[in-house]
């Protein structure tokens, strides 16, 4: 064998090394970043895992992008209630409505009544910030004609419970999603 037919054994045995390794290596999990925060917020199913709302309230960079990404949306605001609000709040109000819950006949079951004053459709989705960093994505129905929206919810869901935790506590901001 030549010199030259040893460099390309060799090289050949490098390359096979190489995709080997490749081969058995566990692919990298994406980061969270501002392209799954754009797909956050357009689509009303698309919800963050507790990992990457975590990740968002940890980087400051993320959290600004965040917030930058929602203003450009042209999204409506739920805003925290007054520091005088003590307790739950059954109702709020924001620009352009009200949200007001209201207990069901049927036990364990909460109405949550929006009132949307826009004159063209209502929102996709309602999310919802705790003070403490919690992030609940609700989509919505359609509106009626008056602008109504009705969810109704079962106090023994998981996560029915955490959106009525939220909406309740005066601390927390949300954000109408059109």
């Amino acid at each position: 064998m030549s010199a030259a037919d040893d460099n390309v054994l060799q090289h050949a045995d490098q390359l096979y090394a190489a995709r080997a390794a490749m081969a058995d290596a566990q692919p990298r999990a994406r980061g969270l970043g501002v392209a799954e925060l754009v797909q956050f917020l357009a689509d009303r199913n698309r919800s963050l895992s507790a990992a990457e709302q975590q990740a968002l309230f940890a980087s400051p960079q993320l959290r600004a992008d965040f917030q930058r990404l929602k203003s450009q949306l042209g999204i409506v605001e739920l805003p925290a209630q007054a520091a005088a609000s003590a307790g739950a709040a059954d109702a709020r109000r924001f620009d352009g409505g009200s949200v007001r819950l209201h207990p069901s006949r049927v036990a364990g079951q909460v109405y949550v009544l929006f009132h949307f004053n826009w004159p063209t459709g209502t929102p996709t989705a309602i999310l919802l910030e705790g003070a403490e960093g919690h992030l609940v994505k609700r989509p919505l129905p359609s509106g009626d004609a008056t602008g109504q929206v009705v969810l109704v919810l079962d106090q023994s869901s998981a996560p029915d419970q955490a959106f009525l935790q939220l909406i309740a506590d005066p601390r927390t901001v949300g954000s109408f999603l059109l």
